[in-house]
């Protein structure tokens, strides 16, 4: 597919050990292969070679993707602060164990006192103690 035979028989790449001692090289020469033609032909050439292959997105990408549209993927959630925030939802069903419906992040913080009290199991004096001691960081002055 890369179309070079040269690295089949090339002592350095010719078995698992020898790629991996030479490892970098070999990327480098990948790199530069890859580099040598546009992304939608490499792509096209692996599907034809019966390679999985897909798009590395960013975030925004994934959003912009037709098959999040098409797939009806897109949501909001509500966030306490954030108002409704933007979100992909996951493509897997599962009819034995169902995927939980989608939730924002959690302020920062938030569970700290549930964490203390169930994972430590640190009572209330404990942890107002530890608040006290600023363990937690200062809290906001009202107003």
């Amino acid at each position: 597919m890369l179309e070079r035979p040269d690295l089949i028989t090339d002592p350095e790449f010719a078995t698992r050990k020898a790629r991996s001692a030479n490892k970098e090289k070999l990327r480098a020469i990948i790199a530069g292969t890859f580099a040598s033609d546009q992304l939608e032909n490499w792509m096209a050439k692996m599907k034809k070679a019966n390679i999985p292959v897909g798009y590395l997105r960013t975030v925004e990408q994934g959003f912009n993707a037709p098959e999040a549209r098409e797939r009806h993927r897109l949501s909001r959630i509500a966030h306490p602060t954030a108002g409704m925030v933007p979100n992909i939802e996951t493509p897997l069903n599962m009819g034995l164990t169902p995927c939980v419906d989608p939730m924002a992040a959690p302020l920062l913080g938030e569970h700290t006192k549930e964490v203390l009290r169930k994972t430590l199991g640190y009572d209330d004096p404990h942890i107002a103690a530890l608040a006290e001691a600023g363990v937690f960081g200062k809290t906001p002055s009202p107003g």
